[in-house]
């Protein structure tokens, strides 16, 4: 099996045609034909019934256009990454949903004098900022472990080949709106919460308490809404009285302010820091951006 073979039952897949898949692919039809059949003989399955109004996939077929696809993407990542001979800063960065990361994403880019670079930030669950870092898609993940978890996470990590590296400490913190009716408390108890819906990011199949981003459970509360994405989160928190537990830290240039903290009455602590592979250096692209992150975060505890 080759990586053209793999874009040639994509690219049917995609048309419906082996005709239509050849005049796009540039290929004779003869040739691609022979090739897919090669392809169905060497791994004794049928990709593709074919008749004379197109081409559909079999049962074997869509599961291997699954892999297929996901082969060719990486392909695709080691290709682009790696190709031409100038030296091109790259840094590729996978995160949990923290505002102050993106921040200091941003702060990289603005500072940056590089006249070429390829830079990549992207927010995942947690079980993906581990896999993307093991696999080397990113150079860096940043997520946070629960002390009361560490020792389980850094046995996790450490079979994957991965180190972490600690920035802060902090304790749990209820994110509301300006408005919301717990906002003037000076401090929350886990019992002034159970009216209000909690907001937690989704986490698929990995639901094990060391993958939450919280600092809490969901067991506790009534009204529980479940979400993927820090543009949803906002607008929920802003929109209606559901509340998070974070950080405490998030950039008023990016809520301008209408989103505040307020401490949560726990004994958890969590430690927010970075993972890199124990057989990569630190690149210089990347202790700047770990500086400017150690930054933020120093000021914005501050």
């Amino acid at each position: 099996m080759t990586i053209q073979q793999c874009i040639y039952a994509l690219e049917i897949h995609n048309t419906g045609s082996f005709s239509e898949a050849a005049r796009n692919l540039f290929v004779a039809q003869p040739s691609l034909s022979t090739s897919i059949r090669q392809l169905e003989e060497e791994l004794g399955i049928r990709i593709f019934e074919r008749s004379k109004t197109g081409a559909v996939l079999t049962e074997d077929g869509a599961e291997f256009v699954r892999y297929a696809a996901e082969i060719v993407a990486k392909n695709d990542f080691i290709a682009n990454r790696y190709k031409g001979e100038r030296a091109v800063s790259r840094l590729y960065v996978s995160t949990q949903h923290y505002d102050f990361i993106a921040d200091a994403f941003c702060r990289l880019v603005t500072e940056n004098e590089d006249e070429e670079y390829s830079l990549s930030l992207q927010e995942k669950e947690t079980y993906e900022v581990i896999r993307d870092v093991e696999l080397a898609y990113s150079d860096v993940g940043i997520l946070a472990i629960k002390d009361e978890n560490i020792d389980i996470m850094s046995r996790y990590l450490q079979s994957k080949e991965l180190v972490f590296s600690e920035i802060l400490k902090v304790s749990p913190h209820v994110f509301v709106r300006r408005g919301h009716p717990l906002s003037k408390e000076a401090c929350l108890a886990y019992g002034a919460l159970n009216s209000y819906p909690y907001l937690s990011y989704e986490q698929g199949p990995h639901k094990d308490s060391w993958f939450m981003e919280e600092m809490i459970s969901d067991a506790f509360a009534k009204k529980h809404i479940v979400i993927s994405d820090r543009a949803t989160l906002m607008n929920l928190l802003l929109k209606t009285d559901a509340y998070t537990v974070g950080t405490g830290i998030m950039p008023s240039a990016l809520n301008e302010q209408k989103i505040i903290s307020i401490p949560l009455e726990s004994n958890s602590v969590y430690s927010v820091g970075y993972i890199t592979r124990s057989d990569r250096r630190i690149t210089p692209i990347l202790q700047k951006f770990l500086s400017s992150v150690q930054e933020l975060a120093d000021h914005l505890q501050a």
